[in-house]
């Protein structure tokens, strides 16, 4: 399957180029360019269990959060390697735009996650900091992309992801969101 290469998100101003797509049949890795813009929020603290990360910097200043309050403010040239269950989450904390690409792998769950978010976003189906509405929808997006939340354990997020997923499977809004991404 062809998707379109680049996604915008109209709520947070982040911007996505894809390099390597695993949805649209180009290996396992997910590679993308992405844009913050000044001040951008990026993503808070998560975990992947079954993920390797990497993001290196461009253009601009990215600040990568790690556990227990640890910072790294990543500039241009400069990368960090993020492990399957290492803390993690990014913002821009500077005046102007960041650029930085990111791979990931395996990257189709972060793929699907993604396009399902921006989808959202230029639906009008967010709120003001880009976070679905609907809980249904949410829990199929952190399961797609393999997100844990920090702080909250983890047999209640999977039992609680349990049933927001099966929620969506019964209303159709798991079948919805597919589509949305996919037309992405």
């Amino acid at each position: 399957m062809t998707l379109t290469r680049e996604i915008h998100n109209p709520v947070t101003g982040d911007h996505i180029a894809f390099l390597a797509s695993p949805l649209s049949d180009e290996g396992d890795m997910l590679r993308f360019r992405c844009t913050l813009p000044p001040h951008g929020a990026g993503a808070p603290l998560h975990v992947h269990d079954a993920m390797t990360e990497t993001f290196s910097v461009e253009a601009g200043v990215l600040e990568v959060a790690l556990a227990d309050g640890e910072t790294r403010l990543l500039g241009p040239g400069e990368s960090i390697a993020i492990t399957p269950g290492m803390q993690h989450g990014f913002r821009n904390p500077g005046d102007a735009p960041v650029t930085f690409v990111t791979t990931a792998d395996p990257g189709e769950g972060l793929e699907t996650f993604l396009r399902g978010m921006y989808a959202l976003a230029a639906a009008g189906e967010t709120d003001a900091a880009g976070m679905p509405r609907d809980p249904r929808v949410l829990g199929e997006l952190l399961h797609s992309g393999n997100l844990v939340m920090p702080g909250i354990p983890r047999p209640i997020q999977r039992a609680a992801l349990a049933l927001l997923r099966w929620a969506a499977w019964l209303t159709g809004a798991d079948r919805r969101l597919a589509r949305m991404a996919r037309a992405s």
